[in-house]
């Protein structure tokens, strides 16, 4: 059984491992606001609010899309559907700016909207948001009716109305979170229901090592923004599946000095920050991976333990010379993230591991850092290529050179002879031009539907001297 808050109360559920938020709902609580338009977490008409409070007790509101988040994800926290954002007769602020703006037209797409603007609200206490902040919140939410405008005049406006009373749900989250404190063993949910569909809810590590010894083969859900389409696309169940959201330690972000570690549950949201800080181009691409609500349920572990030849942040990873820390009731092991990825969607993890930590050693001042995304949209788009440079430079010479390409190949890969090229070579846009020649020997990508082998392949060798461009300040 799960626990968790909906709408102003505590509920109580048998978690069918294939359940998910939006299906819930519609189905078992009849709350049909939410829509399902793509199933696959890019339109935005499944919106909901999730609300989770961390160890400082601050409650964190986030946009999430039910159609591919799995209601196990909800245990000991709160959800809020626009149905329960307004209380007796006063609407929520959004929701008031949305109807004084005229911001809804067909409808389809507004519930979704509303929840999106709704977690930005609460984010931002009822103070104004800017309007990058808006494009942010409402960058993973499609109006099929076009009806950008006032839907963004509502954003700016929603809080100058007044703000939810003290007896509204959503204003009684903190104090009602409070009283879902666990300290149980792993749970599983073993109704009559499902008896025939094993999941599992660890708390700690240890349980979730002891359930690894158990059942080596498990199905391990983080995030889900990519194994959730096993679902709504594949109509596919995972058995025995393992749910890692209670797991408190796998959130963690520590910085030793000399590195930054990441838990594999930590988002990309919450990386953000430190992404921002530590590593600034990386940051500066995260607002093109998904958006914002699969940004606030993705994580980084998720990303790397999938090993898609297209995850995003693979190839930056592996120019930043990262490593994973592996861990299994057996022990403890760390692995050069180069050496991680053995195939198409395989990895080194052997039966009974899991992914602990992702650790990123941090930049030098003589360490010069980069990443480029190329997709046929600027946001919430797969990457066509998307490469990541690492340049060591003393005095004026290229030291030392790590450039790793995604959508290359079948995993994520570095371009060794295009590095080879630059290494020794002086700090200057010939350098970068000579090594560009070396990515058809680095590489031999493939035809699909993002792009051809050979556009694959020019954009890769542009990129290189793109970087050349940048890092010399030369002009084109």
């Amino acid at each position: 059984m799960i626990r968790f808050h909906l709408n102003g109360q505590w509920l109580e559920e048998s978690a069918d491992p294939s359940m998910t938020v939006l299906r819930y709902l519609r189905t078992r609580q009849t709350l049909c606001a939410a829509k399902e338009g793509c199933a696959s977490g890019d339109c935005g008409a499944c919106c909901v609010i999730m609300v989770d409070q961390d160890e400082q007790g601050a409650l964190h509101y986030k946009a999430i899309n039910s159609c591919i988040a799995l209601l196990a994800s909800l245990d000991g926290k709160g959800l809020i559907t626009v149905e329960g954002l307004s209380h007796d007769d006063q609407l929520h602020p959004v929701q008031q700016a949305i109807v004084d703006c005229h911001a809804s037209q067909c409808g389809f797409c507004t519930p979704g909207i509303v929840a999106s603007l709704a977690a930005l609200y609460h984010s931002k206490e009822g103070k104004a948001a800017n309007d990058d902040e808006i494009l942010v919140a409402l960058s993973g939410n499609l109006c099929r009716c076009t009806g950008y405008r006032p839907i963004l005049d509502a954003a700016r406006t929603m809080h100058q109305y007044p703000p939810p009373p003290e007896s509204a749900p959503i204003t009684q989250l903190k104090q009602l979170l409070k009283q879902t404190q666990w300290s149980t063993p792993a749970r599983s949910d073993d109704s009559a229901e499902n008896r025939k569909h094993r999941l599992f809810l660890p708390e700690t590590e240890h349980q979730l090592q002891a359930l690894l010894a158990d059942y080596p083969d498990a199905c391990l859900w983080a995030g889900g923004t990519d194994l959730g389409l096993t679902i709504t696309q594949s109509m596919e169940t995972a058995d025995p599946l393992i749910c890692l959201h209670r797991v408190r330690n796998l959130y963690r972000i520590t910085d030793d000095g000399n590195t930054v570690q990441f838990g594999a549950m930590v988002t990309y949201s919450q990386a953000e920050p430190w992404l921002n800080a530590c590593f600034p181009a990386f940051g500066r691409i995260l607002p093109r991976i998904g958006s914002r609500q699969i940004r606030n349920l993705g994580t980084l572990g998720g990303n790397v333990a999938n090993g898609s030849p297209i995850g995003d942040t693979l190839p930056v990873f592996l120019a930043l010379d990262a490593q994973v820390r592996l861990v299994s009731a057996g022990g403890t092991r760390e692995l050069a993230i180069e050496t991680f990825f053995t195939g198409y969607r395989q990895t080194a993890l052997r039966p009974g591991e899991y992914l602990q930590t992702i650790i990123v050693p941090k930049l030098s001042t003589e360490q010069w850092f980069t990443v480029y995304k190329v997709s046929k949209r600027r946001e919430d788009d797969i990457s066509t290529v998307l490469m990541a440079l690492r340049l060591d430079i003393d005095d004026s010479i290229i030291q030392n050179a790590r450039i790793a390409c995604g959508g290359m190949a079948a995993t994520p890969l570095r371009a060794r002879r295009t590095e080879a090229a630059l290494t020794g070579q002086p700090l200057m846009l010939a350098s970068f031009e000579q090594a560009a020649t070396r990515i058809p020997r680095d590489f031999t990508p493939m035809d699909d539907v993002r792009a051809t082998a050979a556009y694959r392949l020019r954009v890769a060798a542009n990129l290189v001297i793109r970087a050349g461009l940048e890092i010399t300040g030369t002009s084109p």
